[in-house]
């Protein structure tokens, strides 16, 4: 019979989510002993973390959906901006694109053709994210099913 192995997930501890919260806070730039010394453990005690591959995994999703989320923020703006005839963001967006080509005249219409391209990319990394989090409900429920 043929067993579905399920792994299960990690599960931060509360001061394992505050050393995230604080080691991902770019405007503090803390050092790991200053957040140890915040949160309360040692700095022997986050290296013992990250030895464990689970926690690392978790760690860098979590610094992945943090990257994710100011991506598509800075996007948005450079959008906006090139839109309103700001060249340099336009020919970022070009050329993020593909579609840059020196001496080429910009309209709003190509703008407005990146827009598109943004937000299907945007539309496509939230699909991406609902479908991990439906994998990890269809895990959570082969687990509760085999309890």
């Amino acid at each position: 019979m043929n067993e579905i192995e399920v792994k299960e997930e990690f599960i931060p501890k509360p001061k394992q989510i505050k050393f995230v919260s604080l080691y991902l806070d770019v405007s503090k730039r803390l050092t790991q002993e200053e957040i140890a010394e915040e949160i309360g453990v040692t700095r022997k005690t986050i290296w013992n973390w990250f030895q464990n591959p689970e926690f690392t995994r978790w760690v860098n999703t979590q610094k992945d959906k943090l990257i994710e989320t100011a991506l598509i923020d800075i996007l948005k703006t450079a959008v906006r901006k090139a839109k309103s005839g700001h060249y340099l963001f336009a020919k970022l967006l070009l050329e993020m694109a593909g579609a840059y080509q020196p001496g080429l005249k910009l309209d709003t219409g190509q703008v407005e053709l990146i827009k598109i391209e943004v937000v299907q990319s945007q539309a496509q990394a939230q699909k991406q994210l609902e479908s991990e989090e439906v994998k990890e409900e269809v895990k959570e429920e082969v687990k509760n099913e085999n309890n």
